[in-house]
């Protein structure tokens, strides 16, 4: 990256009051903010061009390819980037990633939704550049402290990133190359959501025992929650076994792994407290990913094998039930208690968190047992991306504020 002292000195004094900016203190700030836009954007926006509102965008793929590109390396990728700069220094105790890295990263994420833009005018080779660049480029950031710890805790975390980010850098480039790799830009798209999906398996274990067993013990009872490895490795395997197959253009083989996916993520519910501890609005948030993800699998593996469920089905109860409830619920912990906030515990979170599990539902069903297709679609995505103004307007922009503990970086409430 350019060093700030080789620039003119009005651009570097721009430059440093703008690094100064709270917004920048960690790098989950710019990032979960832009995850929030972008949900709040995106299927608007869709739902608009299916009316005739707006224009139809030119994406290689066509417009469904768009929606589905935006959806994973727009909004998914930016959840994605806010949550590894903060995870993997407070996982591998490691020094926090610096502000300049994370406007860098930033910078080329925001270019690179701009490059969808002008991708008519300007070709896909913008897009691949920039979006390539920005996955290989955080690869290289988190690789040296994970791979240094001496602990080896992370080293599955850093497999599934690893393979999410060298397929989205793969993807970006295929689409420069006119589909060298990817027969179709969604079969690279499809892959691009499972391995999303591998890593909330894999995410979900770190963070649902913090929060389970704290609350255990806040109730009196022993905090013992366990997320036990063989459970979620026979689920990540299944998940990975399943996205090749998917790849490979196997549809059987993909009907039976949806199907042995589906089984292994809802076994992971049998290691969690079976008691009144799931009632609370953090516990019941994260209660519910193995339940999405593991329906959402055995939908997807049922229709592959004939039965009279909508392709789509457990494709969106994946990406807008799993995905959309596990980003919401990393914005509402670590985008709250990493800003120096204690956890926000008005009415509001529970709702949202239920408006994103009834636009999972009834876009799920839009098309499947004979329900109506266009009324589920507005409705669906319409209260999605309520539930994402909603964090944005209570909690989001409390990120480009400075922390109330008057503490600096991404430390919790001091």
């Amino acid at each position: 990256m350019l060093s700030s002292r080789a620039l003119p000195c009005p651009v570097r004094a721009a430059l440093l009051q703008l690094l100064r900016w709270p917004l920048w203190q960690c790098g989950f700030r710019p990032f979960f903010l832009a995850t929030a836009i972008s949900a709040l954007l995106l299927l608007p926006a869709w739902l608009a061009m299916l009316a005739g509102a707006l224009p139809m965008p030119v994406f290689p793929g066509g417009a469904v390819a768009w929606h589905a590109h935006e959806l994973l390396l727009g909004f998914g990728l930016a959840s994605v980037l806010g949550f590894v700069l903060t995870a993997v220094p407070e996982f591998t105790a490691s020094a926090d990633f610096g502000r300049r890295q994370t406007v860098f990263l930033f910078a080329l994420w925001l270019l690179a939704r701009l490059a969808v833009l002008l991708l008519p005018g300007l070709g896909a080779w913008p897009l691949a550049l920039l979006q390539g660049t920005l996955c290989l480029w955080l690869l290289a950031l988190i690789t040296p402290p994970i791979w240094r710890d001496p602990t080896r805790r992370q080293r599955d975390l850093w497999a599934a990133l690893a393979a999410l980010l060298i397929a989205g850098a793969a993807f970006s480039l295929d689409l420069a190359l006119g589909g060298l790799l990817f027969a179709d830009p969604l079969q690279g798209l499809r892959l691009l959501l499972h391995l999303m999906l591998l890593l909330i398996v894999l995410t979900l274990a770190r963070i649902s025992m913090r929060v389970v067993n704290r609350h255990l013990e806040e109730a009196g009872a022993e905090p013992d929650y366990l997320a036990r490895p063989p459970r979620r490795q026979i689920a990540a395997l299944l998940i990975a076994l399943h996205a090749a197959a998917v790849l490979a253009e196997l549809p059987m083989a993909a009907g039976w792994l949806a199907l042995g996916a589906g089984a292994a993520c809802l076994g992971l519910l049998s290691d969690w407290p079976h008691t009144r501890v799931l009632l609370r609005r953090w516990v019941a948030m994260l209660y519910g990913l193995p339940w999405l993800l593991g329906l959402g699998y055995l939908m997807e593996g049922a229709a592959r094998l004939g039965a009279p469920i909508a392709p789509s089905a457990g494709l969106h109860l994946h990406a807008l039930g799993a995905l959309g409830l596990a980003v919401f619920a990393v914005l509402c912990i670590a985008g709250r208690t990493h800003a120096g906030f204690v956890l926000d515990e008005r009415r509001w979170l529970p709702w949202a968190a239920l408006l994103l599990l009834l636009a999972a539902g009834l876009r799920a069903l839009a098309g499947s047992f004979g329900w109506p297709l266009l009324p589920l679609w507005w409705s669906a995505g319409l209260l999605w991306s309520f539930a994402y103004f909603l964090w944005l307007v209570r909690i989001g922009f409390d990120l480009a504020r400075r922390r109330s503990d008057r503490g600096w970086g991404c430390a919790g409430p001091q």
